[in-house]
């Protein structure tokens, strides 16, 4: 049974939001296996320490132990061979596709023909920030210091839901652009502390996201 979180992802240092953290312990059960898929491909270092931390970040592998049974953690970057990181995703119980550069990630799974792969998969998949944009079918990405225009792009189709993580209903711009850049697209806003839970045709918000449509925004509070 597929199951996909699309969420900000957790606090480097406090982990996941309460009520994320009890939905995804619910969800997690029996999993074995899982495979975190990159965004900087060649950043060794930086996705270690993300994924497995250090004295200032506790490390996404020690959120999900404390959450979960899994034993065997296998990192998708350019450290592995295309055969090895192919076995890495049939393999796994749950994906984790991380947050940073969503670009450098949809140009790494597709120049390596992971992107079929990935939407065969049919187990739990987890997608943080950048990762959860790209497993959008029409993906978003809001201004901001690296890009002085929002945009839309293709992005793997494993869900129809766009999203715009880290968001901010206090913050302006971010406000403005979701509004006027729905007007043809519906971007959901997902703030750090919620997320969004998919299981075929049921979805479930974790704590409040904003659904923008036609410049206009409702509330989603469930």
């Amino acid at each position: 049974m597929k199951i996909i979180y699309l969420m900000s992802g957790p606090d480097k240092v406090n982990g996941f939001d309460e009520k994320i953290r009890n939905e995804l312990k619910n969800d997690l059960k029996g999993t074995k296996s899982l495979t975190f898929i990159v965004s900087s491909p060649d950043s060794f270092a930086k996705n270690d320490m993300y994924i497995n931390g250090n004295g200032q970040v506790i490390g996404v592998k020690n959120f999900l132990r404390e959450i979960s049974e899994i034993e065997t953690f296998n990192i998708l970057d350019n450290r592995v061979d295309i055969e090895t990181g192919s076995k890495f995703i049939q393999s796994s119980d749950v994906l984790y596709f991380l947050g940073g550069d969503p670009f450098e990630q949809i140009k790494y799974i597709n120049n390596n023909g992971y992107d079929k792969l990935l939407k065969e998969f049919n187990g739990i998949i987890l997608g943080a920030s950048a990762g959860a944009m790209n497993l959008g079918k029409i993906s978003y990405y809001s201004k901001d210091d690296d890009y002085d225009k929002s945009l839309f792009y293709d992005g793997l189709g494993i869900t129809n839901i766009t999203i715009d993580p880290h968001f901010d209903i206090n913050n302006g711009e971010q406000f403005n652009e979701a509004l006027t850049n729905s007007k043809g697209h519906e971007i959901i806003g997902v703030p750090n502390n919620s997320a969004i839970r998919i299981c075929n045709e049921d979805i479930r918000y974790v704590n409040t996201c904003y659904k923008f449509v036609d410049g206009k925004v409702d509330i989603i509070n469930e």
